[in-house]
């Protein structure tokens, strides 16, 4: 080749860089072309996709190196992360070197070589025209290398790794779910991680590890490493979690944009509609779903309320005593506690709760609530947990009664102990069978499954409190008959 064909064909390549500079830059801009021009497809871009990959883009950059995502089965993550990501990586740092593994060596082969055929096309030579070819010898399934020293290296978890070091390592479902409940086999694999994935980065401190997985059990990789970076003897992970359901409003900020979605909306609702999700749930059973589609395992073992405690009554019986309990929180930080309020009714000595309302609200949103509560549901009493700052809620309340000419007895609540002690008084409760609650009560629920070691516990917290505040008032109905006296003749009280 002349000069003058070099400087046409170099012109050329600048041009079609430039073309395609937005593909370079974005993984997703990447993607959705690539779909496009080479598989004939539309590569739907959820939004959960959109901050998957500016996380992949930080770890590009070196700002992000320890990556945990947890999503549901069938999200598309292993398109994205396994088979794109390195593709996408490999023309930007062309001495860059993966090794890929996950439950099955088979698959993640298979992976491996989609990964490849994306490098090999021509829509991938079109967007990198400087892309670096292939080592006749190095080019199968399971390690297919660049002459530039760049490989993609696929193995089974848990196996041994020999020669190979890698500089980002990706885990893909490292475990299979019917094989979690194995300790044998999820010990094996938080082994595997400590003695063979740390030993093959090539740079323990700054080298990228990405592990994707939904969970699959509370004792699991993820919870494993989770736990360690709590205790500080090890790395400090950046974790993405995606429930299928959204337990609370998720908004993401990137590069000015917002993202998310909000409490009780699907991840994608497209491809995973609520009522798909519900049949889903009612096939599989709360556990499982709460573990795989949820993100949030139950630790069985160590579980204090039992599924098979709760009882269920839709209609509750007429009459009875109605009380409502507050526990009040005061900000609406992401991570704060939520406030609560529960309303139930006490018949025969059983407690049937009949409604709750839990979230972020400031004092006069929560005292709108608490209205909602007594115009529907005419409590004899509202209790108000009443310690420091919640005082102001219990006097706004009284206030606003009184503004709005509506009658309701409102009492502080005062309890000594910690919360811990006090939620437990409801364990002889609902192991005797004298607490009810309506099906769809979800929240309710997830916070007794995972007591203790849950993220909130607001409800059940209002819930012990509705009992106490029974237990601790005046009965108003007679509690015995007032003896007839009688006289005898001479007008003296006969005594039986």
């Amino acid at each position: 080749m002349d000069i003058k064909q070099a400087a046409i064909k170099e012109k050329a390549i600048r041009e079609l860089e430039k073309r395609h500079k937005n593909k370079h830059d974005s993984l997703i801009s990447f993607i959705e072309y690539f779909f496009e021009k080479e598989l004939n497809k539309e590569f739907t871009s959820n939004w959960h996709y959109k901050i998957i990959a500016k996380e992949l883009e930080e770890l590009r950059n070196g700002v992000t190196k320890k990556l945990i995502i947890n999503v549901p089965p069938r999200t598309g993550k292993t398109e994205l992360i396994t088979k794109c990501f390195p593709a996408w990586l490999l023309w930007q740092q062309p001495d860059h070197k993966f090794i890929v593994s996950g439950y099955s060596s088979t698959l993640t082969k298979n992976f491996s070589s989609q990964a490849r055929d994306y490098y090999q096309s021509n829509t991938y030579k079109r967007i990198f025209p400087r892309k670096t070819p292939l080592r006749d010898d190095q080019n199968t399934k399971e390690l297919w290398e660049t002459e530039k020293g760049w490989y993609y290296y696929a193995v089974g978890s848990g196996g041994s790794i020999t020669w190979y070091g890698a500089d980002t390592f990706i885990i893909d479902d490292p475990i299979k779910p019917d094989e979690a409940e194995s300790d044998i086999v999820r010990s094996g694999i938080n082994n595997w991680f400590g003695n063979t994935v740390i030993s093959r980065l090539n740079n323990m401190e700054k080298g990228n590890i990405i592990i994707i997985m939904q969970r699959v059990h509370w004792d699991d990789l993820c919870w494993h490493l989770l736990e360690e970076m709590k205790e500080g003897t090890w790395y400090d992970w950046k974790l993405l979690s995606f429930p299928a359901i959204a337990e609370e409003d998720e908004v993401y900020n990137i590069d000015g944009a917002s993202y998310g979605r909000k409490s009780w909306e699907t991840l994608d609702t497209l491809r995973m509609p609520l009522w798909a999700l519900e049949k889903i749930k009612e096939t599989m059973g709360n556990v499982y779903f709460s573990t795989q589609y949820q993100q949030n395992p139950v630790d069985k073992d160590s579980q204090e309320f039992h599924e098979e405690w709760f009882r269920y009554e839709d209609h509750v019986p007429s009459g009875g005593r109605v009380f409502t309990t507050v526990d009040p929180a005061f900000t609406k930080n992401k991570h704060s506690d939520d406030s609560a309020i529960v309303t139930g009714v006490f018949i025969d000595d059983k407690m049937y709760i009949l409604e709750y309302t839990a979230g972020k609200y400031d004092v006069w949103e929560l005292i709108d609530k608490m209205i909602y509560h007594i115009q529907k549901w005419a409590p004899e009493k509202i209790g108000i947990e009443s310690f420091a700052a919640q005082v102001t809620v219990w006097f706004g309340l009284r206030a606003e009664l009184q503004k709005r000419w509506i009658h309701c007895d409102v009492e502080d609540i005062r309890q000594a102990g910690d919360k811990e002690s006090k939620i437990r008084r409801l364990l002889p409760l609902y192991r005797n069978g004298l607490i009810f609650h309506k099906r769809g009560m979800d929240l309710l629920e997830k916070q007794l499954r995972e007591f203790p070691r849950g993220k909130h516990d607001d409800v059940i917290d209002a819930t012990q409190m509705l009992y106490d505040m029974y237990t601790l008032q005046p009965n108003n109905k007679k509690q015995f008959d007032i003896p007839v006296i009688k006289y005898d003749s001479n007008g003296r009280p006969i005594f039986n």
